[in-house]
């Protein structure tokens, strides 16, 4: 992707991982009138990070470090459904706050509310594939290491499109307790290495092979969200 005035290109970071780090979960329970009909629209939230980079809009300024995650349960009895993500920003009270929202299979939220409402989930962590983007300079950083993700413009040129995405992981736990201090006169424990490949041709095969993997998951998100936007209607 190419935006004009920028020097820089971009492209979709199918073989790295979004990851967010949440905290301070809670429990809204509620119902909203819409067409004449009781809906239920209870919800979990918590303010999340952006771990390992921020999240930036391609062609505007401003960066977020942290943003604002909503988990939903999905309209749908099927328990084969995927775990979605939705990135974007939405105004509110006249600025644009950046947004995370998941969609979860329904017994994953339940286990996850009463996790929450019993004091066993305070922290959450989890990690999806996305349409997000990185610039094209960054494709080879090892992923150990931080990147900018990026939302690609809106369509009529104004503002950001919504980037969506596979939740590949979510994982919950009580908060951490503080770490003992290191006995004095202790070192470090030495990082491990990691073998690294030789052959610059596997490394290839392997890239072009993630990036079929996730056009064929762009595809099914497409359908995905399609089915949400149909049930919600």
């Amino acid at each position: 992707m190419t935006i004009d005035g920028l020097p820089h290109r971009y492209q979709q970071g199918a073989a790295r991982r979004f990851r967010l780090d949440a905290a301070a979960l809670r429990v809204i329970r509620g119902y909203a009138s819409r067409d004449g009909r009781l809906e239920d629209v209870q919800r979990l939230e918590a303010e999340a990070r952006i771990v390992g980079g921020a999240l930036r809009r391609a062609g505007l300024d401003g960066a977020a470090g942290r943003l604002r995650l909503t988990l939903r349960p999905l309209a749908t009895s099927s328990e084969a459904a995927r775990l979605l993500l939705l990135l974007g920003y939405r105004d509110e009270n006249g600025e644009a706050e950046p947004f995370a929202e998941g969609f979860l299979a329904p017994s994953v939220f339940e286990a996850l509310k009463a996790d929450i409402l019993s004091g066993l989930a305070q922290e959450l962590s989890l990690e999806a594939t996305t349409s997000l983007w990185i610039r094209e300079e960054d494709r080879d950083t090892p992923a150990g290491q931080p990147v900018d993700w990026y939302l690609g413009p809106a369509a009529d040129g104004q503002g950001s499109a919504p980037a969506r995405g596979f939740i590949e992981s979510i994982e919950w736990c009580q908060a951490a307790a503080a770490e003992a201090p290191d006995p004095a006169g202790s070192e470090p424990t030495a990082p491990l290495d990691h073998a690294e490949s030789e052959d610059p041709h596997l490394d290839d095969s392997a890239d072009q092979l993630r990036r079929i993997n996730w056009s064929l998951k762009q595809l099914l998100l497409i359908l995905a969200f399609m089915l949400i936007i149909i049930a919600m209607k």
